[in-house]
């Protein structure tokens, strides 16, 4: 027993070199590679393995061959290892990460690489791992250390490839502590990108979370347009415990900042936003002090939690106002020069509807829990009000996106309602489902009469009154042009107590002597009795089951068909009046054409029958050609009673 404690103490302080052979190969042999331990050798075996070397070379699995002749290799090398991973490497075949409590290398040179089926030259043993499992071999360090050196990695199933540098700086002052540098450049997916880590302090590559005082840290990354940069601290580099500090991010979208870290964020225009962003374990916080997207002014409060095997994204979306206009490209509409959705141009076609496909498999990537509480909404047309405030339950769950419990106030009115898609199948289906009530038109509708005064002097709306309705459809379609000429469904709307310019009225009925009399002498404002209008969709083809407005002076009916599929109109207005008038051609309105390029025209059959009368009656006597043109007028009572009937699925009595 004394001589094998008196070896044992020999060994220790000799450092077991005569180990370094049997090591080499049983290393090798494990690990299925070349391993060398060269120049000044010295390990320690009580309590831990502790080896240092003057140079450690890992050669790449015999498998890879010629084409990649390098792993890692490293100078001034200190390693202390456990004994259960000692034991488990001598085994070998384990499917369990290797545990390293501790590397420290001065120097190193590093080249790793994982191909297409998985098979990396960081795993030792032959056969690849199981693909629930696909990182279950790289080796898990509670601390790692290097000074100088660089580091190749080319991840072929990510689609990630990296080129790092590192060294060790003495301080830019003199009571500055030596820190580390790690800047170099990559390609991930589809776009180039460089960064740049420095720390005033000693930082590690890698450290156990709470084994180390965190050190200050600056980031900067880039990709393409957008940047990213980071003052704080932080335990270590690669995995970033202690992480904590504010931060800045600009870009041409939130989508290419966000698809880097797996988040799934809308398509914007350009944006910049700042705030305080920290980690805890595999949660990400993030408080978004300001998030200028275009025209909007955000802010926000948001947890990303890695744990789960999809992402989750919780919190809370707040602001001063959103601008739709800037949601645009996230639907398919090229952003402006000046951020927000400009205004389709017609392709050849004659198609105005965006086209572009929706990214459909970023809904996959993650789920996501975020409230919605917006102080105003702006709708992005100079004709109509905004939604103040708005508030809104976003969920994403298993590529099944929901904003539900959407209110919205309306001057004076309110908005509710959900919206839906489907994202799991290759065509998406989308679910519409919104009411609106009480909504004030006279203060909705920016459009003002300059021809009818109020009594302070200022122009009066030119329709006034309360609107309600509702919309519910449903529709499949990978971009917006797909689903909108797929809507099923239907649409209803209403207005209570409101008025309507007399010159809309007359000039609708082309009514000639009372729109004259109506420029000299001016507008005013007709009450209406009732105005009802209900649309319903097959196949994105809208067709009118109802319309009509009914005033004391005329009845307007619009009927036809609305094509979202080829983006067509076929409406006609027909104006009933009902008073008497000596001068009216009296034809039916017709909007015609495409969206991008409408018609609004009298129906030349009626007109042209009018005006041919009076031409052959003129040729009589020329008071004669007025009498084709005398309206008697329309006593027809019940307009509002017909339209209520239709609306409520009764036959109309006349």
């Amino acid at each position: 027993m004394l001589a094998v404690l008196i070896a044992l103490v020999a060994g220790e302080v000799s450092g077991w070199p005569f180990l370094r052979a049997p090591l080499e190969a049983r290393l090798s042999s494990a690990l299925k590679r070349e391993v060398r331990l060269e120049g000044d050798f010295r390990m320690r075996l009580l309590g831990s393995v502790r080896l240092a070397t003057q140079r450690l070379t890992i050669g790449p699995p015999a498998w890879a061959g010629e084409q990649r002749p390098k792993f890692v290799s490293g100078e001034h090398v200190r390693l202390v290892l456990p004994y259960s991973t000692v034991l488990a490497a001598l085994r070998g075949g384990s499917h369990e990460p290797l545990r390293v409590r501790a590397l420290e290398v001065g120097r190193f040179d590093a080249e790793l690489w994982r191909d297409a089926e998985g098979r990396a030259n960081w795993q030792f043993r032959e056969e690849p791992p199981p693909p629930s499992r696909e990182d279950a071999s790289v080796p898990v360090f509670d601390r790692l250390v290097v000074g100088n050196g660089q580091i190749a990695y080319d991840d072929a199933m990510r689609g990630l490839r990296v080129s790092a540098r590192a060294r060790t700086e003495e301080g830019a002052r003199a009571e500055d502590a030596a820190g580390l540098v790690v800047e170099g450049q990559g390609r991930f997916r589809d776009a180039d990108f460089e960064f740049h880590a420095a720390s005033r302090g000693v930082m590690p590559l890698i450290a156990s979370e709470g084994a180390a005082t965190p050190v200050p840290l600056a980031l900067r990354a880039s990709t393409g347009r957008t940047r990213l940069a980071f003052e704080g601290q932080a335990v270590d580099i690669l995995r970033l415990h202690g992480f904590d500090g504010r931060f800045q991010a600009s870009g041409p979208s939130l989508a290419a900042v966000g698809t880097p870290f797996g988040l799934t964020l809308p398509s914007t225009p350009e944006f910049e936003l700042d705030g305080r962003l920290r980690k805890e374990g595999e949660v990400w916080k993030a408080d978004v002090a300001r998030l200028h997207v275009g025209s909007s002014r955000l802010a926000g409060r948001f947890t990303y939690d890695r744990r789960p095997e999809r992402p989750l994204l919780t919190g809370s979306l707040e602001g001063e106002r959103l601008v739709l206009r800037d949601l645009g490209p996230a639907f398919g509409a090229p952003a402006g020069p000046r951020g927000g959705a400009s205004p389709r141009a017609a392709s050849d076609d004659g198609q105005i509807l965006p086209e572009r496909e929706f990214n459909l498999p970023s809904l996959r990537r993650m789920d996501a829990d975020v409230r919605v509480n917006l102080r105003q909404l702006d709708l992005g047309t100079p004709y109509l009000g905004d939604l103040k405030p708005l508030e809104g339950h976003v969920r994403l769950q298993d590529g099944v996106l929901r904003i539900s419990d959407l209110v919205a106030s309306a001057s004076g009115g309110r908005v509710t309602g959900a919206i839906g898609l489907d994202g799991r199948k290759r065509t998406p289906n989308w679910d519409i489902d919104l009411r609106w009530a009480g909504v004030r038109l006279e203060q909705w509708l920016k459009v003002r009469n300059p021809r009818d005064k109020r009594g302070d002097g200022s122009p009066a709306p030119y329709i006034s009154g309360v609107l309600g309705g509702q919309a519910k459809f449903v529709g499949a379609g990978r971009s917006t042009a797909d689903m909108l000429g797929s809507l099923d469904g239907g649409t209803t709307l209403w207005i209570q107590n409101g008025e309507l310019s007399h010159l809309v009225i007359e000039a609708l009925g082309i009514d000639i002597a009372e729109s004259l009399g109506i420029l000299v002498r001016g507008d005013e404002s007709l009450p209406v009795r009732c105005a009802v209008a209900q649309f319903t969709a097959r196949d994105g083809h809208l067709k009118t089951e109802v319309g009509l407005i009914d005033t004391p002076d005329t009845t307007l009916l619009v009927e036809g068909t609305v094509s979202l599929r080829q983006e067509r109109l076929a409406l006609q207005v027909k104006a009933r009046p009902k008073d008497f008038t000596p001068l009216s051609l009296r034809a039916p309105i017709r909007i015609e054409g495409s969206f991008a390029d409408p018609a609004i025209r009298p129906e030349g059959k009626t007109l042209g029958l009018k005006l041919l009368g009076a031409a052959a009656l003129a040729a009589v006597t020329p008071l004669a050609a007025i009498i084709p043109l005398i309206d008697p007028g329309e006593r027809t009572p019940g307009g509002c009673h017909l339209a209520l009937e239709r609306l409520r699925g009764a036959p109309a009595r006349r």
